[in-house]
């Protein structure tokens, strides 16, 4: 059975202040227009009427963009490691207002950075941070959640769900860390009446019924088009667009490529080990030490970005690793729409 709670509006920013004083919380915020999530300081901070999603997605604060992972130095004829890991594990954070794509967006990260790999500064940061989503009440024009399966309703990936209400939130209780929250906060909560769950779910089913408008084909099982299409010529028209500049990949919540560079100091003495995110676009990201570039043409290198998420993922993750959020259509110069992809695809 479903565990559900009630918040009003004034008691949820009660509750925000309440975290504030044990944990770092993130929220999204607005910037002259613009939502971004950020690191606050006060609830009065927190934007959670906020349309559509962040122009960067939740995993820079899993996944940074640019993260030292040590620092090293010479001492008496020894290398001395400072492993930026144990700093990170003794953090406390909440992160608030993230949408249901992006969440499982972290759920499709999960699977590579701590299932198959174990990155232990993805995962020392999943581990100490609470997830305190927020459902969106309309889709904005590039959402397409519905037909990835991961929105605009999920059942997993969260330690407490929103939806707003108006004059407050249903609060759906994930996990045994938002039941704990609940509990040491009971005097925020109330229970909903049936009428409010009611209409929870009739925003839920209104939100879906509005991207189900788009008629794309079910995105979780093109596959087999995506194979029997390999060689089709749609690839060079897509790559003869491609300005291969990687916003896709940088906006892109489920992307996870990077690259690793040591950078010393002066005295040679001591330095450190920097991760930075790198793109599948890019001509140097297939660039081995010979100097062979095995992806030289841009078609090659939007049919990879393309099939991994469509096709190659079903592979590493059992799953595809597109949630439909529309940030990559968003923000290509080029106007490259993963969606029409998809229809020609299946349509061949």
């Amino acid at each position: 059975m479903e565990r559900v709670k009630k918040i009003t509006k004034d008691n949820f920013y009660e509750l925000v202040e309440r975290l504030l004083a044990n944990y770092q919380v993130i929220a999204p915020v607005n910037k002259d227009g613009r939502v971004f999530y950020e690191y606050i300081s006060n609830s009065k901070e927190v934007d959670m009427e906020y349309k559509g999603h962040t122009l960067l997605p939740p995993k820079k604060f899993f996944f940074p963009e640019k993260e030292v992972l040590f620092t090293y130095e010479k001492l008496n004829g020894d290398i001395i490691i400072y492993d930026k890991v144990q700093e990170i594990k003794e953090g406390r954070r909440v992160f608030l207002g993230i949408r249901p794509c992006d969440i499982m967006a972290l759920k499709s990260l999960d699977k590579v950075l701590i299932s198959e790999f174990k990155d232990p500064y993805y995962q020392a940061r999943r581990e100490n941070t609470i997830i305190i989503g927020l459902t969106c009440n309309e889709p904005t024009k590039y959402c397409f959640c519905a037909f990835t399966k991961t929105g605009p309703s999920i059942n997993e990936g969260y330690d407490l769900l929103l939806t707003d209400l108006g004059h407050s939130y249903i609060v759906s209780i994930g996990s045994e860390k938002g039941l704990t929250l609940v509990k040491l906060n009971l005097d925020l909560f109330e229970e909903p009446s049936e009428e409010e769950l009611k209409e929870r779910d009739e925003i839920l089913k209104t939100v879906e019924k509005e991207i189900l408008k788009q008629e794309l084909p079910d995105l979780t099982n093109i596959y087999e088009a995506m194979l029997r299409n390999f060689n089709a010529e749609i690839w060079k028209e897509y790559g003869e667009k491609c300005l291969a500049c990687g916003k896709c990949n940088y906006t892109c919540p489920t992307c996870r490529c990077f690259d690793i560079f040591d950078d010393p100091n002066l005295d040679f003495k001591s330095g450190k080990r920097v991760r930075v995110w790198d793109s599948c676009h890019f001509l140097s990201f297939t660039k081995v030490t010979s100097g062979e570039i095995f992806r030289k043409e841009r078609p090659s290198r939007v049919k990879q970005r393309i099939y991994h998420k469509y096709c190659y993922s079903i592979y590493d993750e059992g799953s595809i690793s597109c949630v439909g959020c529309g940030r990559c259509i968003d923000v290509c110069p080029a106007k490259i729409d993963i969606r029409e992809v998809a229809r020609k695809v299946v349509s061949l």
